[in-house]
This record gives C-alpha cells, sequence and structure tokens, in this order.
C-alpha cells in the first residue's frame, strides 16, 4: 500500500431545503461519504508507516484487543486508551422505571429495567491531542469535491407524489460555472 504524499479531508456542499429552519436556502459543510475502514485496511495502514511489525502480527493484536475491549465493557469496565480516549459502558434505563414497592417484593429483574447499554468514547483532551475540538482541525487538510445535488430516483411508473431523492456530487467549479451562468440570466443581463 503506498503512502499518501498530502491527505485530504473530503468535504461537499449540501444546501438547507428545510423551509422551517432558519438556515434554508444556505449551503454547509460536511465530510463526504467515503467508506469505512475495516480492520484489514487500518493493519495495512499501520504497517505502511515503516513499521516493524507485518500486517498479520498488527491484526492480530488488534483482533485481540477488539475482544479484550468487549470482555471488559460488558464487565462494566471504562477502558482508557492513552492517547485516544476513553470508551465507558453507560447503562439506559427502561423509561418507566420500577416502583420502591416492586423492588421490596423482589420483582426487581435488571433484564427487564435496562433498555441497552451505550458505548460513549470519551477523547482524551491533553493540548497536542484534542480529537474532538476545534485544535484537531488545524491537523486536517481539506479537499472540497463538490456541491451535493438532488436527484429524483423515482421511477416513471411510481406515484408522482412519492419521490426518492437521492444526490450526486456536482464538482465545485463546475456547480460554481453553472451558477453564474444562472444568477446572471436571473439578473436579466443578457449575457446567458
Amino acid at each position: 500500500m503506498s503512502q499518501v504524499n498530502n491527505p485530504q479531508f473530503p468535504l461537499v456542499l449540501r444546501q438547507n431545503r428545510n423551509s422551517f429552519n432558519s438556515g434554508y436556502g444556505k449551503y454547509y459543510t460536511e465530510r463526504a461519504q467515503v467508506k469505512t475502514i475495516s480492520t484489514r485496511g487500518l493493519c495495512d495502514h499501520m504497517a505502511s508507516h515503516q513499521s516493524i511489525y507485518s500486517r498479520d502480527v498488527i491484526e492480530g493484536v488488534i483482533t485481540k484487543m477488539r475482544n479484550c475491549l468487549v470482555e471488559l465493557l460488558s464487565e462494566g469496565n471504562p477502558v482508557k486508551l492513552d492517547g485516544l480516549g476513553t470508551l465507558d459502558p453507560m447503562v439506559e434505563s427502561t423509561k418507566n422505571g420500577i416502583s420502591e414497592r416492586d423492588i421490596l417484593e423482589g420483582k426487581y429483574n435488571p433484564q427487564n429495567q435496562i433498555a441497552g447499554i451505550h458505548i460513549r468514547f470519551l477523547p482524551e483532551g491533553t493540548q497536542d491531542d484534542k480529537l474532538t475540538s476545534r485544535v484537531f482541525k488545524d491537523k486536517c487538510s481539506f479537499t472540497t469535491l463538490g456541491v451535493l445535488e438532488p436527484v429524483d430516483l423515482t421511477p416513471q411508473e411510481t406515484d408522482p407524489k412519492k419521490k426518492d431523492w437521492g444526490y450526486k456530487t456536482v464538482p465545485l467549479d463546475v456547480w460554481v460555472a453553472e451558477h453564474s451562468i444562472q444568477s446572471n440570466d436571473d439578473n436579466g443581463d443578457g449575457n446567458g
């Protein structure tokens, strides 16, 4: 796997089309849809950084770490990964709760009182490694791929009231050129 000399964080612009929102009509930056890196992909990436460890060794360590994390979290233990953050299991109780009387009568059963267990990630906040702050933004290099434009994906034989929308990414320079022409036409300058 080759090293990328100038890694870029891919961005797109999406127009707010919610007419009930104060940002209606404005464009907002978001991360472009990219594929999720698998464990194998992460291991290949780590091995490509002139590591003395092969992908197989790294993958073995990560697999063992994943199994141990699940075990420790299922025992209610928060797990801190130095330099990254803490994984913290949190209990989500059912909405109804249980009365004092039912507890005293032995009717308490955690399986019935717990709706779920959520794993909360708390990033480490050291000065150099803030992962979810404006400081982390300075570690990124951005590239804007384009503007997301809605595309009607509804088959022609479908009820026209039931639209199925998707999006296509129009390269930013193409989008600017198209909208500049439209803007000039809308202003009636006759140059379009």
